[in-house]
């Protein structure tokens, strides 16, 4: 493993791992480390030794077969301007034994939500982690869900300059940003569906066309500590949304980040939120070169459009609009 590298004027970091194809990152180790059952509504982990039969609705995490980041990572520093760190961490794969079924999918959502965190206050005790990221990327919006997590050092730029800009924005304004989008838009033409306790909205700025953002509808700074009730919410929103996208632009497959501020540093406050990108297109230059996105849907559009859509996915699901 080649190691991590800085972009001196961006900041932006670029993982070299010379022998990688990008797909196979993807792919999990034969045997789980470990298995988490829902046994009386609660998930119980269970450490795999040996052959064992694996139960439905267990979430299974295995180890990246090719990771981003690795225990094993050549320890090679370089200082600014070619700035240079090991690529140093854990990846792992989350997984539902599930095979189908609208109820079933809803488990396997919120299951998994609170397979990752348990598995991030394990991460966050280990030495060397800084941040760890979730994420995701389906070929279709309905896929059982397989989420990654994978461990950084440092927190990534992109969080850190979210973070940045909303506590400037707090100590101007004293209010959260996300939590004003929350009140502000809730009947507004950005949004696109609302649970109980989560909203979402495609934001004012889209990357992508069809860009939208789940997010808890209260001020909350840690995932880690989301009741297990506002999970099997959020499940829901989840499964929603996708079917949404689903029914507007068909089996199209989907990325999904969770920006989250780093557990152990209390002093970087962020609303924590999911951001999904449907691949409607394929960046061009004048975004790959300048961060310019051009969208050929507005954002009160494809809210307007997915909004429908998702209301249609939640009769179907709960049988009420």
């Amino acid at each position: 493993m080649d190691g991590m590298r800085r972009n001196q004027f961006t900041g932006n970091y670029s993982i070299f791992q010379p022998n990688l194809d990008n797909g196979e990152m993807f792919t999990p180790h034969d045997r789980p480390v470990m298995l988490l059952i829902n046994h009386g509504g609660i998930l119980q982990r269970v450490d795999v030794y040996g052959d064992c039969e694996i139960p439905q609705g267990a979430i299974l995490v295995y180890e990246s077969l090719n990771p981003v980041v690795s225990t094993e990572s050549d320890m090679v520093y370089g200082s600014a301007p070619q700035h240079r760190q090991p690529a140093y961490g854990y990846h792992y794969l989350m997984v539902s034994s599930d095979d189908g079924g609208v109820e079933r999918h809803l488990d396997s959502w919120t299951n998994i939500l609170v397979a990752i965190q348990d598995r991030m206050r394990w991460l966050y005790a280990q030495k060397k982690v800084g941040y760890v990221a979730v994420f995701a990327d389906l070929a279709h919006p309905l896929d059982m869900p397989v989420l990654q997590m994978a461990t950084f050092q440092d927190v990534p730029p992109v969080v850190a300059n979210e973070s940045r800009a909303m506590r400037s924005i707090y100590n101007e304004m004293g209010l959260c940003a996300i939590c004003q989008i929350v009140r502000d838009d809730a009947k507004g033409p950005r949004q696109v569906i609302q649970t109980k306790a989560f909203a979402a909205f495609c934001p004012w700025s889209p990357s992508c066309p069809y860009e939208f953002w789940v997010m808890p509808k209260k001020h909350n700074t840690s995932f880690v500590k989301t009741s297990q009730l506002d999970l099997s919410d959020m499940a829901l929103m989840m499964r929603t949304s996708l079917g949404g996208v689903r029914r507007v632009l068909g089996e199209i497959p989907c990325s999904l980040a969770f920006h989250m501020a780093p557990e152990r540093k209390t002093n970087s406050q962020l609303h924590w939120h999911v951001e999904v990108y449907p691949h409607t297109s394929v960046p061009m230059g004048l975004e790959r070169g300048f961060g310019i996105t051009v969208n050929n849907v507005s954002p009160e559009d494809a809210a307007s459009t997915l909004g429908s859509a998702a209301r249609g996915e939640l009769v179907d699901i709960i049988g009420i609009d």
